[in-house]
């Protein structure tokens, strides 16, 4: 019975670690749409009454009936503001003409800064794990046509800024240099 609990503490952990993913890219979303200036303190707050306790909305906001790991969303949009310029060159870097960021979606976008930030400012995670936690992301609000941008992108940022991703294996397509 004991380590059946050990074993599910981690998956509970990545699942709050995957929520509160979800949970920053909702907000920078929120945000692009109603141009409502809130600081990541008071971004989280407004969550918590949101979700605490309730399973229902959880479902609705996180994907899962589960509260998302706080102290992550407020890394991550904390750090998505503090390092915006910086960000925002770097998604200009895999921005092509079929992908023009004023003709993305506002949640594409968001996947991106926050991609991003986490991969090249936060620098907790492996590029591999964040490329792979953002595609996963994105499947929950597009088809692959945009899971493969968000896969081309990050990769193509790693393998350019860091030296810990391989040479691309073709599974997504290139990104015009």
């Amino acid at each position: 019975m004991e380590s059946e609990k050990k074993s599910s503490a981690p998956n509970s952990s990545l699942q709050k670690k995957t929520a509160a993913r979800m949970s920053a890219v909702q907000s920078l979303y929120k945000f692009a749409m109603s141009g409502e200036v809130l600081s990541p303190a008071q971004q989280v707050l407004l969550l918590k009454k949101q979700l605490a306790n309730n399973k229902n909305e959880q479902k609705i906001q996180v994907g899962s009936p589960i509260e998302p790991n706080y102290k992550l969303v407020e890394m991550l949009l904390g750090g998505v503001e503090e390092w915006a310029p910086k960000i925002d060159s770097r998604m200009q870097e895999v921005l092509n003409e079929q992908w023009k960021r004023e003709r993305m979606s506002p949640v594409l976008v968001a996947i991106l800064q926050c991609g991003i930030f986490e991969m090249f400012f936060a620098k907790e995670i492996a590029p591999k794990i964040v490329i792979d936690e953002y595609c996963r992301l994105t499947r929950n609000f597009f088809e692959e046509p945009e899971v493969n941008f968000v896969h081309a992108a990050l990769s193509k940022l790693a393998r350019k800024y860091t030296d810990k991703l391989p040479p691309a294996e073709g599974t997504a397509p290139p990104i015009d240099e």
